[in-house]
């Protein structure tokens, strides 16, 4: 008797034992694991695929403190990962970096407080990435003199962001590049592409009001270049016409007319030069 209750005593005491040991070793092979793939997920770049292994390792073992300090290491290099993109200024991989995080981060609640950033911090991330997307297509832009998709652009952030300093002094700055582009058109005398800036800005100043980075220039300023324009293309092509040019004449009002396509007077005498170029031509 003494002998088989020493061996009922034992075994109620190893027992426990082999079996925390057995999950204790289940434990480091399931976070061993999930920190393989989740390692070679970050080498490939899919950072969600990174999350993911962490995230189902979790809900096989929600206690394992060993797994939970790897899974912050990882979100916490991902972060490293995106702040060093927005640094290199490559605002589109930053943008995705953060994108990833901040969908993921309601499955950080556990571990939420001991994280070095917070989902506002993610949100601004995200906001200057677009910012500096927004900045960089606006000088491609700028540079092909598609100056209407430069407004567009910002007009839809400002939408996005209503409100906001950093967005208002992006559109600010657009606005002031495409006002000088206009300005040296003008002293350039190339009274068609200026007019049509000036135009431009005239039609889209309302969007201007709300800017807190307000432009240096009021509306009388651009009614006043659009009337030099205006004036100039109309005198430079009565003077054409009076010499008889009148193909010429009218390549000059019908380039008043693509700024101006309302004036009522420069229609009639493109029409009327027109009628007569034609009448020329059948005599011939």
């Amino acid at each position: 008797m003494p002998d088989l209750s020493l061996k009922r005593t034992l075994a109620s005491l190893v027992l426990p034992c082999l079996f925390l040991s057995a999950c204790s070793t289940a434990s480091r092979n399931l976070t061993k694991q999930a920190a393989i793939e989740s390692r070679k997920s970050l080498a490939a770049g899919d950072f969600q695929k990174a999350l993911d292994s962490f995230k189902e390792a979790t809900k096989k073992n929600p206690r394992s403190k060993e797994l939970t300090e790897n899974y912050i290491r990882t979100v916490e290099e991902i972060k490293r990962t995106a702040d060093r993109a927005l640094g290199q200024r490559d605002f589109v991989r930053a943008s995705n970096i953060y994108r990833v995080l901040l969908n993921n981060s309601a499955g950080f609640g556990g571990f939420a407080a001991r994280l070095t950033f917070n989902k506002p911090f993610l949100e601004t991330g995200l906001k200057n990435c677009r910012i500096g997307i927004v900045d960089g297509q606006a000088q491609e832009d700028l540079k092909m003199g598609d100056f209407a998709k430069v407004l567009e652009t910002h007009q839809a952030a400002l939408k996005e962001y209503p409100g906001d300093a950093e967005w208002a002094a992006s559109y600010a700055r657009a606005v002031q590049a495409i006002k000088a582009a206009g300005d040296k058109a003008l002293a350039d005398q190339d009274f068609v592409q200026s007019g049509k800036v000036y135009a431009l800005l005239l039609r889209n100043f309302p969007s201007f009001g709300g800017l807190q980075a307000a432009v240096a220039f009021a509306r009388t300023d651009l009614a006043g270049a659009l009337e030099v324009c205006r004036d100039s293309l109309t005198k430079a092509g009565l003077a054409e016409y009076r010499k008889g040019n009148l193909a010429k004449a009218i390549a000059v009002w019908e380039g008043l007319l693509s700024f101006d396509p309302n004036n009522a007077e420069i229609r009639n005498a493109v029409e009327t030069a027109r009628t007569q170029l034609n009448e020329i031509i059948k005599k011939k």
